[in-house]
């Protein structure tokens, strides 16, 4: 009787946590894999997404952290303590008054003045803004721990102690030089930006796991809503490069072709996409969110879906293009809008200037303490730029506008191109919100049939892509067809 698999996913922000999710879930259906899933830097830093913690809970899906693979457990087992004290009592918050700044002048100008703003609300909310200080503090030890106490060494122990056969990592990219470099050497790399910690610390796990020969699956982190131009993508001189790579389209690959893959790519879609997932996200949201965010009975709701960031580099051009959308609340009183923000840059809008006295009750941001699928659930309206977000209510055949005023700048190809409801102005973006508004959308099936098979490379609509990710998986590692319940 052969041995059961073990599978490592390699998480660092709950931003990658919520597209491992799906197949992990998928997974742990199968006796014959033993799913695990491993922190960088803490769980607690994942899960502070109440939907995650509810999903994660009810399927027994389980963490282990970057306390696991380094020195002075002992005492961090406390500082994590503190961390997850941190992090539930700071409630639900809204996001860090920080407008994005377009210089280091204004940056310093900005720090400053959120300073300021924050007297006043400290006097109010002393515990959630100390809450808040010990997260941004313990966050950064955590980053110093990283780079010098989680050793190749620790990284092998807890790789051959765990039996690893297959290392789930997202698509992520880093110069393979870099990952055996010297700790003092990563500390300067990382402090001078040159690379991001969470990746310095996920891509020597897969190193040293791949030093066992274990190999490397590399998933999408969602599909690529932009198809930037061959000029503009920057190529590394010499990438970490998985074993197989998995893409969710043709048009994926034209984006990742320089994320080399030594034995295979897959064209499997994003199990994240599933109907079905979608469906299951929306309604434990509907039950871990009740009577914390609710829709008010004489509105309709506007989602605006942040991206990562829009085609354009023009920090004040994307924020004068956030806030046409954001003024949408002075022309119709009927509206409020709902701002969540990317996972990965959360800051504030600052609405004194363009919003008319008194509307701004009428506008609510969201960081990463509330997750989209409560969001969406009420939306009546989801508006977006770019965000992948929008897939789901499109496949659900809700209401959506892509506002695609940046194309201005740069025309690139997107995945939204040939949305019915999409503005390239505020004037149309005024005019589309009026049509949804009267009851005047429509989407026709045929272009959710286009849309599934452009973006997912799917043999037909709504098919199981986690079932997909199962089969190649059972293929790399060697165990034969159909599930052991």
């Amino acid at each position: 009787m052969s041995k059961n698999k073990n599978i490592l996913f390699v998480t660092h922000h709950n931003n990658d946590l919520d597209h491992f999710l799906p197949l992990a879930v998928h997974l742990k259906k199968d006796q014959k894999m033993h799913v695990k899933m491993i922190a960088f830097f803490t769980e607690h830093e994942l899960l502070k997404n109440k939907l995650h913690k509810y999903i994660c809970d009810s399927n027994n899906i389980n963490f282990d952290s970057m306390i696991d693979v380094m020195n002075f457990g002992f005492l961090n087992k406390g500082i994590f303590k503190i961390y997850r004290y941190a992090i539930m009592n700071r409630g639900l918050s809204n996001p860090i008054y920080n407008r994005p700044a377009s210089n280091r002048y204004e940056q310093k100008i900005n720090i400053l003045k959120n300073m300021l703003l924050k007297i006043p609300y400290f006097l109010k909310n002393p515990k959630t803004d100390i809450s808040k200080l010990l997260e941004y503090i313990i966050i950064r030890y955590v980053v110093v721990c990283s780079i010098f106490f989680v050793t190749k060494k620790k990284m092998l122990n807890y790789i051959d102690s765990n039996n690893i056969d297959l290392v789930i990592i997202d698509h992520r990219r880093i110069e393979e030089s870099l990952l055996d470099s010297n700790p003092l050497t990563r500390f300067v790399d990382v402090f001078t930006r040159k690379t991001n910690p969470m990746d310095l610390v996920l891509f020597r796990l897969a190193k040293v796991a791949r030093d066992r020969n274990i190999p490397i699956f590399m998933m999408p982190h969602g599909p690529q809503p932009i198809l930037i131009p061959e000029g503009d993508r920057g190529y590394l001189k010499d990438p970490f490069d998985p074993d197989f790579l998995v893409v969710s389209s043709q048009n994926d690959l034209i984006v990742h072709h320089h994320m080399q893959s030594s034995k295979s790519t897959f064209f499997l879609g994003d199990p994240r996409f599933d109907i079905d997932w979608i469906n299951y996200l929306e309604s434990c949201a509907l039950k871990v969110y009740e009577g914390v965010v609710e829709k008010p009975k004489d509105k309709k709701i506007v989602l605006h879906l942040l991206d990562n960031a829009v085609y354009s580099s023009d920090k004040n051009y994307k924020f004068e293009l956030h806030k046409d959308v954001l003024s949408l609340v002075n022309n119709f009183n009927c509206i409020e809008i709902w701002v969540k923000h990317h996972p990965r840059h959360v800051f504030d809008f600052p609405l004194d200037d363009f919003i008319q006295n008194g509307l701004e009750k009428n506008i609510k941001q969201f960081g990463n303490d509330v997750d989209t699928n409560i969001l969406i659930a009420n939306a009546d309206i989801c508006v977006t730029a770019g965000s992948t977000t929008l897939i789901s209510p499109i496949l659900q055949k809700r209401p959506v506008i892509f506002y695609k005023k940046w194309k201005e700048i740069q025309d690139a190809p997107t995945i939204y191109d040939n949305l019915k409801f999409n503005a390239d102005s505020k004037e149309e973006l005024i005019a589309q919100c009026e049509k949804v508004i009267n009851g005047e959308y429509e989407i026709e099936q045929s272009y959710i049939d286009y849309f599934y098979r452009n973006v997912f490379s799917g043999n037909y609509l709504y098919e199981n892509m986690a079932e997909k990710y199962e089969g190649k998986i059972r293929e790399i590692i060697n165990i034969g067809h159909g599930n052991s319940k």
